[in-house]
């Protein structure tokens, strides 16, 4: 039974080595993709295709319920 616990020692041992080896190596922070990964101008493009769909669907429930109408001459 100390065998064994000496030999998982020296396993630690190792585990503990690669441990500070990766503290000490410097990780270089990921550049900043920004909001889901898309560029500024991306992100203005989805904005106004979301506001033009919803002016043509309120534009059209207004229709379908009558509370605008069409100019018909």
């Amino acid at each position: 039974m100390l065998d064994d616990f000496l030999r998982e020692e020296d396993e630690t041992s190792s585990f503990l080595d690669e441990i500070e080896q990766t503290t000490t190596t410097e990780l270089t922070p990921e550049p900043e993709t920004g909001f889901l990964g898309m560029t500024p101008f991306q992100r203005f493009i989805v904005s106004l295709m979301f506001f033009l769909m919803v002016i043509i669907i309120g534009a059209f429930f207004l229709l379908v319920t009558g509370i605008i109408a069409i100019p018909i001459s």
